[in-house]
């Protein structure tokens, strides 16, 4: 079944320290399943593996690595059909980044799954009545 994948997960396939087996298992269900992103996805990847290697967790080596890695992902990206003003409310209503709303607009829209690791959106996904992937 398809899902839709957050940049956490995406991350920890790429950064050892962020490495868990909740993402083992998303990273080979991604092998056989297609994934969706909000075009947001690859802004946000890059941001924290630019931050991993200002704060020395990635070597510039390493952080290479990890976004030639997360460059060759094939997701299904999704245009955000959201005005400024709408997701804004979503973030507020259920305590989100603006980052992560987009990741629960997505799913709303889509009827999906979001494999995801981040707590605050794994509580909006149970309020909003969705499924962690």
């Amino acid at each position: 079944m398809a899902f839709v994948l957050d940049a956490s997960v995406a991350v920890a396939w790429v950064v050892p320290s962020q490495a868990n087996e909740y993402a083992r298992r998303v990273r080979v269900r991604a092998k056989r399943e297609p994934f969706h992103v909000p075009a947001v996805f690859p802004a946000e990847v890059t941001n924290v593996i630019v931050t991993l290697e200002r704060r020395s967790i990635l070597s510039a080596q390493g952080a290479a690595a990890a976004a030639g890695i997360l460059s060759r992902l094939e997701p299904i990206v999704h245009a955000l059909d959201l005005s400024v003003a709408e997701l804004r409310q979503l973030a507020n209503r259920f305590e989100l980044s603006a980052y992560d709303a987009a990741y629960l607009a997505l799913a709303l829209d889509l009827h999906l799954p979001v494999a995801c690791g981040d707590r605050p959106l794994r509580r909006a996904l149970t309020r909003a009545g969705l499924k962690l992937a």
